[in-house]
């Protein structure tokens, strides 16, 4: 029965992913926003539910376990960027807009400075909480105000769909997605319980990695389907989103001290570091996202070491 809901779990991720492109890609020309926008806003904010999720279950656990909490964010960002964008590069060359770059990047920056601050104060409260949510809404504000009016896009008469309907459909995409994760992260805990997998190896891998499964279903459909800019904007925007918004939130939740995750952060440094090189050169090529894929691997083999 396991197996069954790990394969329902998968169909439900790619099922989900490509209702919510498809109609992602629609709605951003209906909504006159460009792809990348749709993407860091719609997709990275969407799909960052479940380590939402996962940060506020770990927070209100009897006993609170703001390790996971806050290890899953760190996590989660790692692996978006070398395990998921490398995926994503690898199936199609990723082509990264200047104009978009200097401010995703910027935000993207600002966001693990802020992260490693409070990782200085030791503590996070509401008031902490109401500003990385302030900061992610500055930065949706931002992002629309400066993003250019797309190309007009020519539909077939049974593609003009009203906004409300493609709305709809990304939600059910949206929806799909996270539960979707929740079944296979579920059933491949058990599975992994099962084959005699350590507890605590269990933990680092799968908390992170299983909420980062609607990042990589979307990104991957995106860049099957050319739409580079979708794949990447995910990437930013969940990042970004994973620090001011789910800490926002947690810190308006629940008042809590912060873990000194120091390794983990650094590592995280490192590797938001390689991805504004490439912002900066302006493009990741295939050898890139196998180099991030590669990276990723070793840090895998470094956790179950």
């Amino acid at each position: 029965m396991t197996y069954l809901i790990f394969c329902f779990g998968l169909v439900l991720l790619i099922t989900g992913g490509e209702v919510l492109v498809r109609n992602g890609v629609k709605l951003a020309h209906k909504l006159k926003l460009s792809p990348l926008m749709i993407g860091i806003i719609l997709m990275g904010v969407g799909t960052s539910l479940p380590e939402l999720s996962a940060s506020l279950s770990a927070l209100f656990a009897n006993p609170p376990t703001p390790g996971i909490a806050f290890g899953n964010v760190i996590g989660s960002n790692i692996s978006n960027v070398l395990f998921i964008l490398g995926l994503s590069a690898l199936i199609s060359p990723i082509k990264i807009n200047n104009e978009s770059f200097k401010r995703d990047g910027s935000f993207l920056i600002i966001s693990a400075l802020m992260l490693g601050l409070i990782m200085l104060l030791g503590h996070l409260d509401s008031i902490i909480g109401l500003f990385f949510i302030l900061c992610i809404f500055g930065y949706f504000a931002i992002c629309y105000d400066k993003e250019p009016e797309p190309e007009n896009l020519h539909l077939t008469k049974t593609q003009e769909r009203s906004v409300l309907t493609l709305g709809c459909f990304a939600i059910f995409g949206i929806a799909s997605i996270v539960y979707g994760a929740n079944l296979l992260v579920d059933s491949a805990t058990k599975i992994a319980t099962l084959l005699g997998i350590p507890q605590a190896t269990l933990g680092l891998t799968m908390v992170a990695l299983g909420t980062s499964l609607p990042e990589l279903t979307v990104s991957v459909v995106a860049a099957m389907h050319k739409h580079s800019a979708i794949a990447y904007g995910n990437v930013i925007g969940s990042n970004i989103a994973n620090i001011f918004l789910i800490i926002g939130v947690m810190g308006m939740a629940r008042a809590t001290d912060v873990p000194q995750l120091w390794s983990s952060y650094f590592i995280m440094i490192a590797v938001t570091t390689l991805m504004l090189i490439c912002g900066i050169i302006g493009k990741i090529p295939r050898w890139t996202g196998l180099l991030f894929l590669t990276a990723y691997a070793a840090y895998i083999c470094f956790l179950f070491k």
